[in-house]
Order: structure tokens, then sequence, then C-alpha cells
């Protein structure tokens, strides 16, 4: 009954030991497993925000290069030439963005619409803000948007200063950004929750998933504690990926500048709804977890018994602690497969010791041989070396690492004096030495046996020639 208790204590112990291992690791892949979805997630919002940047980009570029199509014309024709007015009536509904086509006036009163509208008396073409403005641009440039009184819709007054005289004029249309809202509709439509065109200068919205925010500051968005935080953003002019706090969670906000235009592009993500999905697929695997840790429980329950006989076959030497000669040679295979033809084999055989078992009595040998053992693993103490007791008075060292002959010679010769320093006051008239046999891998095609054989031979003609001395082969 006792026994049949520790059994089971052992088992609980064991699973004890392991499930809080197994629980740490799911965390931690669970944390990894997150980090990287954040990480996927901020790439992608960065590169939607980056395409959409790109998008309105080039639809201004396009609308510019058209309109200053009709500047250049105008300039060549003349303000005297009939044709000049032809030209820029065809401007009108020729293009979904200014369907009202151009229209110009000059500091002497007068005006002229692509669209046929006719002012009222006390129209004053230079008290208008975009004939103010066009005075600024030899090139057409995009001005500060405004909400039409008409239609409703977002638009901006896009000017020039023509190169005519004498009249000063200037050149405009009204550019509607209807696109700009389509834009944003469109990169909302995923993970992305806001998105919206604002002004660098007044903060004006230009555009926004949120249609009612459309038309609307930025800045005086105080209720929402997201957009105070784009506006502080935007008050640094910090461009890129943030992450910035919401009404609800954290947001990623990324800002990019749109060329050509004086407005920023703003795409916002809810880090909470990044993350929404990803319990749908933890809680199974926490679950699946808690199961494995109760079926682990019962293997081990079953195994436990092979699992003791495997560790009361550990490869060491009882009396030193060495590896064995099995173990030994085991791990040395390892070595030799991972690093083929690096390392260098040694048989050490304690000169004389049997004169010290004879004449000082086995327990003294013992207490040589643990000593012996020390000094190995003291001195072959780097991460590749692997020291082991073969047999009596027979140990071995495998160096597995690349190592020349030179530096072989070396060490094996203060290994000796280190052997001689140890044992010479100890055992002065035992003489107890030591004769190294060492094999190299590189001239024995990585083969254990051969390797072997090598530094055995080499041991043998070591004492052959009078101990106390190595060979290598």
């Amino acid at each position: 009954m006792k026994s049949k208790r520790r059994y089971i204590w052992a088992n609980i112990k064991l699973v004890g030991t392991i499930v809080p291992v197994v629980l740490i690791m799911i965390v931690i892949y669970f944390m990894l497993v997150r980090r990287e979805v954040l990480t996927l997630s901020r790439e992608k919002l960065a590169l939607e925000s980056q395409y959409y940047a790109e998008e309105i980009s080039t639809w201004a570029r396009s609308v510019l290069s058209e309109i200053t199509i009709y500047q250049t014309m105008i300039e060549q024709f003349g303000l005297d030439n009939e044709d000049t007015y032809e030209l820029m009536a065809t401007s009108a509904g020729s293009h979904d963005a200014y369907p009202y086509g151009l229209y110009m006036g000059d500091d002497q009163g007068n005006y002229f619409d692509s669209s046929g509208w006719v002012p009222d008396e006390d129209f004053v073409v230079t008290e208008r803000d975009w004939y103010i403005e066009g005075l600024s641009h030899d090139h057409f440039a995009f001005g500060e948007p405004y909400v039409d009184a008409m239609t409703g819709g977002t638009c901006v007054s896009v000017t020039c200063r023509l190169n005519t005289s004498p009249a000063v004029t200037v050149l405009s249309t009204d550019v509607y950004l209807d696109y700009a809202s389509q834009l944003v509709s469109e990169v909302t439509s995923d993970k992305i929750e806001h998105a919206f065109f604002v002004t660098r200068e007044s903060r004006l919205i230009v555009a926004d998933s949120n249609a009612a925010m459309t038309g609307l500051s930025l800045s005086d968005q105080s209720d929402s504690l997201l957009y105070k935080n784009v506006s502080r953003l935007l008050d640094g002019e910090k461009t890129g990926q943030s992450s910035v706090l919401g009404d609800e969670s954290i947001f990623f906000v990324d800002i990019n500048v749109i060329p050509d235009t004086d407005w920023y592009f703003v795409t916002c993500m809810n880090r909470n709804e990044v993350l929404r999905d990803l319990w749908r697929i933890e809680f199974p695997m926490l679950l699946l977890a808690v199961i494995a840790c109760f079926v682990l429980f019962i293997l081990t329950s079953i195994f436990s018994k092979e699992m003791r006989t495997i560790r009361t076959k550990a490869r060491l030497d009882p009396l030193t602690k060495l590896l064995n000669r099995e173990g030994f040679e085991e791990i040395v295979r390892l070595s030799l497969e991972d690093r083929p033809g690096q390392g260098v084999l040694m048989i050490i055989d304690m000169d004389n010791f049997k004169l010290i078992n004879d004449q000082l009595g086995h327990p003294v040998g013992d207490q040589a041989l643990k000593e012996f053992a020390t000094i190995l693993e003291n001195y072959f103490n780097r991460n590749k070396d692997i020291v082991s007791r073969l047999a009596g008075d027979e140990f071995a060292v495998f160096v597995g690492r690349d190592i020349t002959t030179v530096e072989t010679e070396s060490m094996l010769t203060k290994f000796m004096s280190v052997v001689h320093q140890n044992f010479d006051h100890k055992f002065p008239h035992q003489k107890l030495s030591a004769s190294i046999g060492a094999g190299t891998a590189a001239n024995c095609a990585s083969s254990y046996e051969a390797l072997y054989q090598s530094a055995d031979k080499a041991l043998y003609e070591a004492k052959w020639n009078g101990k106390d001395r190595f060979q290598i082969h």
C-alpha cells in the first residue's frame, strides 16, 4: 500500500511539474499570437491607408492635370479670343469632379462662368474667396474646402492666376469631393472603424466614414476622445502610425499626407475589434489544454513504471558520476553526426594505479579515481567537451569542436602537468601519472568505431614508449 501511495504521489508531482509548464507555454503562445495578430493588423492598416491615400492623390493629380490643360490653352489664346470662351464652355459637364466647369474673373469686374450662371449686380469678383486665394498661385492649387449651400456637398475651389494682361485674372473651378467620400466608405468595410480626410490648417473634415461629421471642424469634436486625440497628433504634425485612446478602447491611428493637396488622410482601427475573433480560437484551445492535462495524468500513471526503469538506467558511472561507456559512446556519436570531421577523442589510462590499490587499499584507490574524475571535469569544461569513465582506471574525453593538432598538444601537455601537480605529493612512491592516446575525427571519416580504434592505438604506443606521455593520431 505504501509503495502504491508513493507511486501515485510520484505521478502527481510529475503532472504538477508539467502542467504549469504547459499552461505557461500556452499563455506565452497566446501572447505571441496576439502580438502577431496586432502586428499584422497594424501592417494591414498602414497598407490600406497608403493605398487609399495614393488613390486620392492620383485623383487630385488627374484633376489638376486636366484643368491645367485649360489654363495653358487659355493663356495661349488670350482673353480677347472668342475661342477661349468656347473652350471654357466645354469644361462644364466634362468631369464628375467639377461638373459646373471653369469660371474666371478679373480686377476689372469681368466674370465668365462656363455653366452659364450670371451673378447678381452686387457680385464683386475681387471680394470672392476664390479670387483672393488664386492671386497667390501661378499654378492650380486646392484651396480650403467648404459646404456648397445649393447641393449640400463638400467642395473645394481650385484656383490659379492667369498669365494674361492687362487685367489680373483668376481662373477657378469648384471640385466636389464625392470621390473622397467613396474612398472612406470603402476603407471602413473591414476592421478599419473610422476614416476621414481633414485639412491641415482649418482642420475641416472633408469626408468622413460617419457622414454626419463631414463639413465639421475636427478641433471642435471635444465629445469624441478619439477625434480629440487625433487632433493632438495633427497639432504635433505627427504622421505615420500611433496608438491613441478612444472612447471605447485603444485605437491604432494611421495618418498620411496627401500630395498636391493640403489634406491629411486618417484611418483608425479598434484594438478590441481586432482581438475579438481571436478569443473564439483561444477558448477552445484552453479547453483542449485542460483535457490534455487530464489525459497526461492518466498516461503518466500508466507508463510511470517504464519511466522509472528509464531513470534507473542512467548513463552514469556510480563511483565518479561521470558518463559510463554506453552513455559516452551515445553522446559522441551524436556529436559526430552534428559536426562531422570535428573533434578529438582521447583515451586516458592512469599509470601505476594498481600500486595504489595493492599498497594503499581499494578505498584509497576509489578516492584517487574520484579525484582524477574531478580533474578531468574541471579541465575539460567547455560546452562541447564530454568526459567519461570507461572502466577501471581508464577514462575518455571527447573534445567536440574544431581543434588543431598544435592546440591538442598544448592542451594535453598542460593537462599532464595538472595531473602531476595534484598527485605527485599525494602518491610519491606510486608515481601516479597518465598515458593518453588521441584520435582526431578529421582522420577517421567521422566514424565512432574508427575514431576509438585510432585513440586506442595511440594509447598503446604511448604506454609502449614509457608511459606518462601522450600520442596523437
